[in-house]
């Protein structure tokens, strides 16, 4: 009798460890991000661990458990297509590449019929938004905003004549964003007084500067969507060559090598750029990228904070869910309300579906320290 009754008793407390032993459902995110290669600078890889890991110490027994797949992709969009396709072969709900639509596309339309999403965390170009995949979310808010909210900053300084200087090699990121930033620019009052081609890479400005130099009159600001060294480079030639007026860019500028590049201090005084959250100023996300290292984490700016976002985001939609199914994680994801995160308080998806609402920060300078310019939603957008 003593047996059956603590047989009994065993069963009783088997019926009720189900509820609190089960195992916990798995959150597979697959980044093939450049850790090599010229996009290194801005990958998001390890703010996505620093969050992961954090999130996963903190679960519950029934919560989600993150298992993120890295893996280098050596800044080469046909080989993120190919790791793409090998993280969702190996069960990933969510995966991300090279954040340009020669990448992001294909991995769309590998994604679809897996049900799976692709979330490019710092993806900005509006070729994802137009082709419309209802798989696709970038975590950052496209090129025209950011261009629309730079347009107004420097007209707000007194800014009435501007250059754009535009390339074809990064998509409508390095060609577009410029043209996007004239029409507010002229929108606003002020006048594109002309259009200068270059390629990315270019290390000698020589040939552009000539023909700066050879307008009536300097422009009072200068626009170009390029990344490091190469925008530094033409800063510290532009300022050698006598040009005192803005220089105004778009996120790429937001590498912390930028000001060692320029080296000068002074240079960049007039220089200003939109970006995806404040740095560099004691903020909560300087707060969260110090903790990070401190963890042994190699951060490297607001790309990785972009990376934390789209982890806790998908995360924190799994655990609304009840579930990882992938499409009933995407519409979490979209679901009103939005979900806390990095780089805003509240991060969004509910109102456009494939991009967040959130302020668009531009940075300046002063005597070499990064300053918050502005921080609100532009006015003015181009329609896109």
């Amino acid at each position: 009798m003593n047996g059956l009754w603590i047989g009994g008793a065993a069963l009783a407390a088997t019926a009720l460890v189900p509820a609190t032993a089960q195992a916990a459902d798995e959150l597979k995110i697959g980044l093939a991000t450049a850790m090599t290669g010229d996009y290194a600078p801005y990958s998001e890889a390890e703010g996505a661990r620093c969050m992961a890991d954090r999130l996963n110490a903190e679960a519950g027994p029934n919560d989600p458990k993150i298992e993120l797949m890295i893996e280098d992709n050596r800044s080469d969009p046909q080989l993120a297509v190919a790791l793409g396709e090998k993280f969702l072969d190996e069960g990933a709900q969510v995966i991300t590449g090279v954040p340009f639509p020669d990448s992001l596309i294909p991995m769309a339309q590998s994604a679809q019929p897996y049900g799976a999403t692709v979330f490019s965390a710092p993806n900005t170009q509006v070729e994802m938004q137009r082709a419309g995949f209802d798989n696709f979310i970038a975590g950052a808010v496209p090129d025209p905003i950011n261009a629309a909210a730079t347009a107004h900053a420097v007209y707000d300084k007194g800014a009435r004549t501007v250059i754009l200087m535009t390339s074809p090699d990064a998509g409508s990121y390095s060609e577009m964003l410029p043209e996007w930033f004239g029409e507010v620019f002229e929108h606003l009052g002020g006048e594109v007084v002309s259009k200068l081609s270059y390629s990315w890479g270019t290390t000698d400005w020589s040939p552009q500067i000539a023909e700066i130099k050879a307008l009536p009159d300097a422009p009072d600001a200068i626009h170009v969507c390029d990344v490091l060294p190469d925008v530094g480079i033409l800063i510290r030639q532009l300022r050698a060559n006598g040009y005192e007026g803005w220089i105004v860019g778009c996120d790429a500028f937001d590498d912390k090598s930028l000001e060692g590049t320029v080296a000068d201090a002074s240079s960049l005084d007039k220089v200003m750029f939109a970006t995806h959250g404040a740095t560099g100023m004691n903020t909560d996300i300087d707060a969260f990228l110090a903790q990070c290292v401190a963890d042994g984490y190699k951060v490297n700016g607001i790309f990785d904070a972009l990376g934390a976002d789209m982890v806790r985001v998908t995360y924190e939609a799994a655990k609304k869910a009840g579930t990882v199914e992938p499409e009933a994680l995407r519409a979490s994801i979209r679901a009103p309300g939005g979900y806390p995160g990095v780089t805003a308080p509240t991060i969004s998806f509910a109102e456009n579906g494939g991009y967040p609402v959130k302020t668009v920060p531009v940075i300046g300078f002063a005597d070499g320290k990064r300053m918050l310019v502005t921080d609100t939603p532009p006015a003015y957008v181009p329609d896109f």
